[in-house]
């Protein structure tokens, strides 16, 4: 599966590789960043800097390939 098609709405992540050291909940996402609910807070984070390790898969993810609109994302891989 393409790294593209990975959602991680929802999803308890940390960032690796990225100016920001985040640890949290993904709770939102625009076209070039992720909304991370850490420590009571929501922090934004940019996509493209960032590589994203994902606890539920053991994923690490190159933020890159996660820029762009979600639903568009998860459409192009037949997940609506």
């Amino acid at each position: 599966m393409p790294f593209s098609c990975i959602d991680l709405l929802g999803r308890e992540v940390f960032t690796y590789k990225c100016p920001y050291d985040v640890r949290g909940v993904v709770v939102g996402e625009t076209y070039n960043t992720f909304l991370i609910l850490a420590g009571g807070r929501v922090v934004t984070v940019p996509k493209f800097l960032c590589h994203f390790f994902d606890h539920e898969s053991g994923l690490l993810i190159n933020g890159r390939y996660l820029v762009g609109y979600r639903d568009k994302r998860l459409f192009n891989c037949g997940k609506f």
